[in-house]
């Protein structure tokens, strides 16, 4: 493509950068993949047929234009830029707006072709498919003829429920539009979910189910979005086996084993001597729960209600009392019954 055919030496080298830039975007007169492509991204935009010649030669000469002033600089991002913004000028807003149209009056197409379908699906094998991920596509299984042992293709439809655990596969032969049964797919049972797009060598797309018995269940005719529905369900049930959740026992557990810990240490520093008795008591009754602050006024009323009972005048015939815990002990005791304080 001769654009430039002018300038300085610096001038033709940035003209050539920019022509052959311009062939990698636009394309020349041959109708090579690159000027299809060119042309479908025009009609990506809006622009009529008929009008696409023209505005193709309206983004050459506007870049060969501001190339030559320096008002553009040949870059690949610059000069890509520069066309799409050539491109939007030239969009026509009501071809736009049309197909906009058309498209969202296709998706509510689909969706109401899958109402109905899920509402025959229900009625005809007495399913409840409320709130569940399903769709339609074919299986293709090896079966042995009844007749002559020798195993043969299949091929029914199949509707596809996606359970929590495992995929229900629901077959109807493609013809008399029978129930043919059946299956469900665990996911404790399967190895992987394989997918194969449609291609050269494959006229549609299909999942391969691999299993640990080395069986392979193939689903044809299955979108990407399907398959990225299973895959998002089989991952799932894999993260919750891998990955389980702490439950509140186990939370408990550790919890206590904590605690026992922790008092374990603080023993250890009683026996050394670095924790009097009473900082070694507060911190078991803390880690352990236990509350044994006694109050005075308790304390000494137990002890009054003691020496009145019991008609006690002579002050050497009168009991012990614990210092901790406020029990009554024997006069030749030296340990508290009740909570085993020593005495002092």
């Amino acid at each position: 493509m001769a654009l430039f055919n002018s300038g300085n030496k610096e001038q033709k080298q940035k003209k050539k950068q920019a022509e052959k830039i311009l062939d990698e975007i636009v394309g020349g007169l041959m109708p090579t993949r690159t000027r299809l492509a060119f042309f479908s991204r025009m009609t990506a935009k809006g622009i009529k047929p008929r009008q696409q010649e023209k505005v193709r030669l309206t983004v050459l000469k506007t870049v060969k234009s501001e190339v030559e002033n320096n008002e553009l600089e040949p870059t690949l991002e610059d000069i890509n830029q520069r066309i799409e913004q050539i491109l939007n000028e030239n969009s026509d807003q009501e071809v736009l707006e049309k197909r906009r149209e058309n498209h969202e009056m296709a998706v509510q197409k689909a969706k109401n072709k899958k109402i109905i379908k899920k509402t025959e699906l229900e009625e005809k094998f007495g399913i409840d498919l409320t709130d569940k991920q399903w769709f339609q596509c074919s299986i293709e299984e090896v079966k042995y003829s009844t007749f002559t042992n020798q195993p043969q293709r299949n091929i029914d439809t199949a509707y596809v429920i996606i359970n929590k655990d495992n995929f229900e596969i629901i077959k109807e032969s493609v013809w008399l539009k029978t129930n043919m049964g059946t299956r469900k797919l665990f996911f404790y049972n399967i190895t992987s979910i394989d997918y194969d797009a449609r291609g050269v060598l494959h006229a549609s797309s299909s999942v391969i189910i691999n299993t640990k018995s080395a069986e392979h269940v193939q689903l044809k005719f299955v979108t990407r979005e399907n398959f990225d529905l299973m895959n998002n369900a089989f991952e799932s049930f894999l993260d919750k086996i891998h990955n389980p959740p702490q439950t509140a026992q186990v939370q408990e557990n550790v919890s206590t084993t904590s605690s026992v810990d922790e008092l374990l240490k603080f023993a250890e520093l009683y026996e050394k001597g670095l924790l009097t008795k009473e900082e070694f008591e507060m911190k078991k009754a803390e880690l352990l729960g236990i509350n044994n602050e006694v109050n005075p006024d308790e304390n000494h009323f137990v002890k009054q209600e003691f020496i009145e009972e019991n008609n006690v005048n002579n002050l050497e015939n009168q009991p012990k009392f614990c210092s901790e815990c406020g029990s009554s002990i024997d006069n030749d005791s030296n340990f508290c019954p009740n909570c085993g304080a020593k005495l002092i």
